[in-house]
C-alpha cells in the first residue's frame, strides 16, 4: 500500500514526515521520559527539511513512532540517527528496528552504507536496539568512541554520548 511515499506492514504505515507531524514527534519524545527533548520548532524543521531521511509510523491514523535522521555533510556515506522513539503502548514489538531498517533502505539511494548514532552508556534499550539493527543487516558495529564528553554539555549534567557505528553495510 502506498501512502505519502510510504508502505504499510501489519497495519502500520511507514512514511515521510509532514510538517504537521512535528507536534506529534515532540509529544512522543516528551512522553518517552528518556530522550533529550528538543523544542517543538526543532521537530517541525526536521519534518520539513529532512523528510527524505526521516520516518514516521502511524497506526489507524495515529503517529506511533519516528526516526529523525540526516546525512552529515562531512560523512556523505553515513546516515546519522538523531532520535528514535516509539509510543509507549507500541514498544516491545520490534517497531524501532523496523523503522531504522526502513530509514536505511530509504537513504541507500544516496550511496549511504553506514549508520551512526550516539548513545549514553546507561541507555541499555538503545544499545540493544542498534545492536539488533546491526545483526539484522549482518553488518559489523562498534560502540566505544566518545562523541561528546560530559564536559561538552557545559554546566548541564549529562553522560557522555558514545558513537555507535554500524557498517559498512553491504
Amino acid at each position: 500500500m502506498s501512502k505519502e511515499n510510504g508502505m504499510e506492514t501489519n497495519g502500520i504505515v511507514f512514511r515521510n514526515p509532514k510538517t504537521l507531524d512535528g507536534k506529534n514527534l515532540w509529544e512522543i519524545a516528551k512522553a518517552s521520559n528518556t530522550l533529550d527533548v528538543n523544542s517543538a520548532y526543532h521537530y517541525l524543521i526536521m519534518c520539513r527539511h529532512f523528510k527524505k531521511t526521516c520516518i514516521v509510523t502511524e497506526k489507524q491514523g495515529q503517529v506511533i513512532g519516528f526516526v529523525i535522521a540526516y546525512i552529515p555533510t562531512d560523512s556523505p556515506d553515513t546516515v546519522f540517527i538523531w532520535q528514535v522513539a516509539v509510543d509507549e503502548k507500541q514498544r516491545g514489538q520490534g517497531l524501532g528496528v523496523d523503522m531504522l531498517i526502513h530509514v536505511f533502505k530509504k537513504v541507500k539511494v544516496f550511496h549511504v552504507n553506514n549508520i551512526d548514532a550516539t548513545i549514553t552508556p546507561s541507555n541499555k534499550a538503545s544499545i540493544k536496539l542498534f545492536t539488533a539493527v546491526a545483526r539484522r543487516l549482518k553488518a559489523p558495529f562498534e560502540f566505544e568512541k566518545v562523541f561528546f564528553s560530559g564536559a561538552d554539555f557545559g554546566q548541564n549534567v549529562h553522560e557522555p554520548e558514545i558513537l555507535f557505528h554500524i557498517g559498512p553495510i553491504l
